[in-house]
């Protein structure tokens, strides 16, 4: 594999970062990006690359720019395809960036990365969304912290921003997790048909992500399993399949989740 320098990419990449080797104010400010830690070893996997990966897919980018960070310096730049395989197993220092600049990795040592960008960009890099991934590293950081001290200093940089709600009646109505279940109850009522419950859940389910929003169990396993019935139901009926859930079906398997739930 032959890959040439990219010197305006080099530029452009190094607006993300300061003069201390860390994410610019400047650019975190434009399109409020978010931060989120991650785990990581001593070099890029197979979870790192698909995050930049799929964070590209959804920022409406086709290039990843690869860079050394220096300090105060600008690196050349290499501009490889998200799916190219000279991005797995790099060492630190490392920033991997959109060529759109709508996110970044931040790779500085072995442990963590940091990874950055709008809401478009978390939706593919960090699906999880963003309190979610940094209470999973709080986590991960107390259960590594001997091998890695910085662990805990970071999570502590990158608190979630929501409680992690436990049961239905805990979640705000005005949340998008409190219209998921707004919708489950209308479902239920019927006060709505399925294909109107199962396209409001599923985009209200996108925007709780989005937003960082945070649920634990046993409201999470609900969620999740209202999830899965979705998956097994056909919104459109002429892409209807056999096995697929009748709207009786969904509606009678949603009143019977909310039962055990409340």
């Amino acid at each position: 594999m032959v890959i040439e320098s990219n010197e305006a990419g080099a530029g452009d990449a190094m607006t993300v970062l300061d003069g201390q080797g860390t994410f610019s104010g400047q650019w975190l400010a434009a399109g409020e990006k978010k931060i989120v830690p991650v785990p990581t070893g001593s070099r890029t996997d197979s979870s790192l690359v698909r995050r930049i990966t799929e964070g590209c897919r959804t920022a409406g980018a086709d290039t990843v720019l690869v860079m050394r960070p220096s300090a105060g310096a600008a690196a050349p730049a290499d501009s490889l395809p998200p799916t190219d395989p000279g991005l797995v197993a790099l060492p630190p220092p490392l920033l991997l960036a959109t060529a759109n600049l709508d996110g970044a990795i931040l790779f500085s040592g072995p442990g963590y990365a940091l990874v950055a960008g709008t809401s478009a960009f978390l939706v593919g890099a960090a699906p999880e969304g963003v309190d979610q991934a940094r209470a999973r590293f709080a986590r991960y950081a107390r259960a590594a912290a001997r091998k890695w001290p910085v662990l805990e200093s970071t999570a502590r940089s990158f608190p979630p921003g929501h409680i992690a709600w436990k049961y239905p009646r805990d979640v705000p109505e005005a949340t998008a997790t409190g219209q998921q279940l707004a919708l489950m109850r209308d479902v239920a009522a019927g006060r709505c048909t399925g294909a109107e419950f199962a396209v409001g859940w599923l985009d209200a389910r996108r925007r709780s992500q989005q937003r960082g929003e945070r649920v634990r169990d046993p409201l999470e396993t609900l969620l999740d399993r209202v999830f899965s019935l979705l998956e097994d139901y056909s919104i459109d009926p002429q892409f209807k399949e056999p096995d697929d859930l009748s709207d009786d079906e969904l509606k009678n398997a949603v009143i019977e989740l909310l039962r055990e739930a409340e």
